[in-house]
């Protein structure tokens, strides 16, 4: 669902990144593959500690992406691979990075304040299962 939701916005993306950053159109394209990377990478890891409330919070509109430490996490993480895996400078990763993940996570909280998207479909959606899928045969 996550993925779905950046695959939307990727275009868009990729323009605001080469417009606003003079990113050429590879390195913008593979910018935002990094992210979402990121994203979803830290999603995952927040779901298989069961850390998920702040990110909810966030995706539900009750707290400012970046005011959580979650998207301050994937920021970070992104930063370092934006200059390691694609050469990106630092002074400019340190520009596109809080940008680009504060751009992905607003989207999210739209779908999640407009209904569509929930707890339930994020959880699924990063395990490769419906919840139910994966829990189902512990409570037989």
């Amino acid at each position: 669902m996550i993925e779905n939701i950046i695959n939307t916005i990727k275009g868009q993306l990729t323009g605001e990144l080469q417009s606003k950053y003079n990113l050429e159109p590879e390195k913008a394209n593979q910018s935002v593959d990094l992210a979402k990377d990121n994203v979803v990478n830290e999603l995952k890891q927040r779901a298989g500690s069961g850390d998920m409330g702040g990110l909810m919070d966030v995706f539900k509109g009750n707290k400012a992406p970046a005011d959580s430490s979650a998207t301050n996490s994937i920021i970070n993480k992104y930063v370092g691979d934006l200059t390691s895996k694609l050469g990106i400078p630092a002074g400019v990763a340190n520009q596109v990075a809080p940008f680009v993940i504060n751009f992905i996570m607003q989207k999210i909280q739209g779908q999640a304040s407009a209904g569509n998207l929930n707890e339930t479909d994020l959880l699924g959606g990063l395990t490769g299962g419906g919840l139910k899928d994966k829990l189902g045969g512990l409570f037989k």
